[in-house]
């Protein structure tokens, strides 16, 4: 509690002389120097009581929590594939939209391989499948399945 206290007691009174410093100051030619110089003192002030805590005092948290580095590492992958695979719909609903075709890309199934190359397997469509399917095929290459939303084969 003594050691709360003169933090308290610090700030306040360190507050109070860097804001007289301020005022007696010519702030417009010297604004940028003050206010980081304000900003190390208030820091100065309120850490070196803490510092002196014991350990106990202040408990560090766990910040790993329960997920392990593969957890995350798979999880950042499969979050970079779904960011990869809306980009690419939304790429190609906007040259859809372009060559006027009404047909609109709702799905985009791909995986990253271990070289970093993104291979699509499946793009899931709406509207003018046929004309879609054409597009389709010419842009991303004739080996790429393309399926009508709701129905599970080409």
């Amino acid at each position: 509690m003594d050691t709360l206290r003169t933090t308290v007691i610090s700030a306040c009174t360190g507050a109070l002389a860097l804001s007289l410093a301020e005022g007696v100051l010519p702030l417009e030619r010297f604004q940028k120097q003050i206010r980081l110089l304000t900003a190390i003192l208030m820091m100065t002030l309120i850490l070196r009581p803490l510092l002196h805590l014991p350990e106990a005092a202040l408990p560090v948290p766990d910040i790993r929590g329960d997920l392990q580095t593969a957890d995350i590492t798979e999880r950042l992958h499969e979050m970079q594939e779904s960011a990869i695979s809306d980009s690419i719909c939304d790429a190609l609903n906007n040259a859809f939209r372009e060559k006027c075709i009404p047909c609109k890309v709702t799905g985009c199934d791909l995986h990253i391989d271990e070289t970093g190359s993104i291979i699509i397997n499946e793009v899931t469509v709406t509207g003018n499948l046929l004309t879609g399917r054409v597009y389709l095929r010419e842009w991303l290459g004739e080996d790429i399945s393309v399926r009508e939303e709701g129905v599970h084969s080409e």
